[in-house]
């Protein structure tokens, strides 16, 4: 099975969908998955990156809820998202990626 960049984004980012059912029964929309693949250079992994930020941005207004005997942690949703962003953050371009930092070290003689 040969998958597209997008195929391979939305499997990424947990957001995989049967051929029957479309991209309303996601998260994301296909001009998402897209808009993310050019955000990350066409790199699935990049764009799984900002892909799980924006899934810890919606997740972050969630709170816990407590009634009765029930109880959800709504926060936990977003602690993950975030530990998922952290998988991919190094993927993504960065002003000071790439970059060697040089410098001199100097013995001092006794």
């Amino acid at each position: 099975m040969n998958r597209t960049t997008a195929q391979h984004t939305r499997a990424l980012l947990g957001e995989s969908y049967a051929s029957p059912q479309t991209d309303a029964d996601t998260m994301f929309s296909d001009e998402e998955i897209e808009d993310f693949l050019e955000q990350g250079f066409d790199s699935p992994f990049a764009a799984a990156y900002y892909g799980w930020m924006e899934k810890a941005a919606n997740y972050a207004a969630l709170v816990n809820v407590n009634e009765g005997n029930a109880a959800r942690e709504m926060s936990d949703l977003h602690r993950q998202a975030m530990r998922m962003a952290d998988r991919y953050v190094g993927y993504v371009e960065t002003p000071s990626r790439g970059r060697a930092r040089m410098g001199n070290i100097v013995r001092e003689t006794s």
